[in-house]
């Protein structure tokens, strides 16, 4: 985390600051901070509350324009603040990533992603232009968005504790009729904490449930078919279903479809993608 916020505090743009949510780490990390004055403040909870819900916190407690969502494991260029800024003046622009460099292999780069079947399964893309475009899924390990677009699309499903949450964003801005946009002149490191990361730890009932709840949220009933049949074998499915069916997925669909302007035909389609 230290790494992070110093990489951070070397290229922070002039006015901006750091919020660090400490979601009850037990590691000692967020002692050990680099002290900025009152360019860093740290949020500490209580007991675990999940990614989500710190992002939320986070963001809600800033005050710039522009909301920057950071991994506690990455590396940022020196000169990553225009240009993603400059991705989210675009007409239309809901969120902007950078390229994803693996931090011990630099030739190693993923231009975000896309859905490669009825598992919600992902792969990375390749660059595809030296400006800022269009990409169907943008990853939460750096995310810029405008604040009027976090206020106005509910940020992070605080739902979800971790796992599916940064696709279930991109997928939510798309249907707002918001653009999605990778920035490829800004490559940031990334360090792959599998295994390491509490966040891997829950089991897979909870990943299980943030897809099937992706799905629900989302799409239509062919599709939503589909994601149920590859699952449906799968031992933890009643238990993920079941706690579906005790939350608010039915309100949240029913909103979202009340107020999107687009839905997932129209969304799969853009990509020529399909599961």
């Amino acid at each position: 985390m230290a790494r992070t916020v110093e990489s951070l505090l070397r290229h922070l743009p002039a006015g901006g600051e750091i919020l660090v949510v400490d979601d009850a780490s037990t590691d000692g990390s967020a002692e050990r901070l680099p002290s900025a004055g009152h360019a860093v403040t740290v949020h500490r909870f209580a007991e675990r509350m999940g990614a989500c819900v710190g992002r939320n916190f986070g963001a809600r407690r800033s005050h710039g324009e522009v909301i920057v969502f950071s991994d506690a494991h990455i590396e940022v260029p020196k000169n990553w603040a225009p240009a993603m800024i400059a991705a989210l003046r675009r007409a239309q622009a809901g969120a902007v990533g950078p390229a994803i460099v693996d931090i011990h292999n630099r030739d190693s780069k993923g231009y975000g992603f896309r859905f490669v079947d009825a598992g919600l399964n992902t792969e990375w893309l390749g660059c595809q232009h030296t400006r800022s475009y269009p990409v169907p899924l943008l990853g939460a390990g750096f995310l810029a968005m405008r604040r009027d677009v976090f206020e106005t699309s509910g940020g992070f499903d605080p739902a979800m504790v971790w796992g599916m949450e940064d696709l279930e964003l991109s997928v939510r801005l798309w249907t707002l009729g918001f653009k999605c946009f990778l920035a490829p002149s800004v490559e940031v490191a990334h360090l792959d904490r599998s295994g390491m990361n509490p966040y891997y730890q829950y089991d897979w009932e909870e990943g299980l449930h943030n897809t099937l709840r992706l799905a629900f949220l989302h799409f239509g009933r062919e599709r939503l078919r589909r994601v149920l049949q590859f699952y449906g074998a799968d031992p933890t499915f009643p238990a993920s279903m079941s706690r579906l069916a005790t939350g608010n997925m039915w309100d949240v669909r029913h909103r979202l479809h009340a107020i999107r302007t687009f839905d997932d035909d129209w969304y799969f389609g853009n990509f020529n993608m399909e599961i």
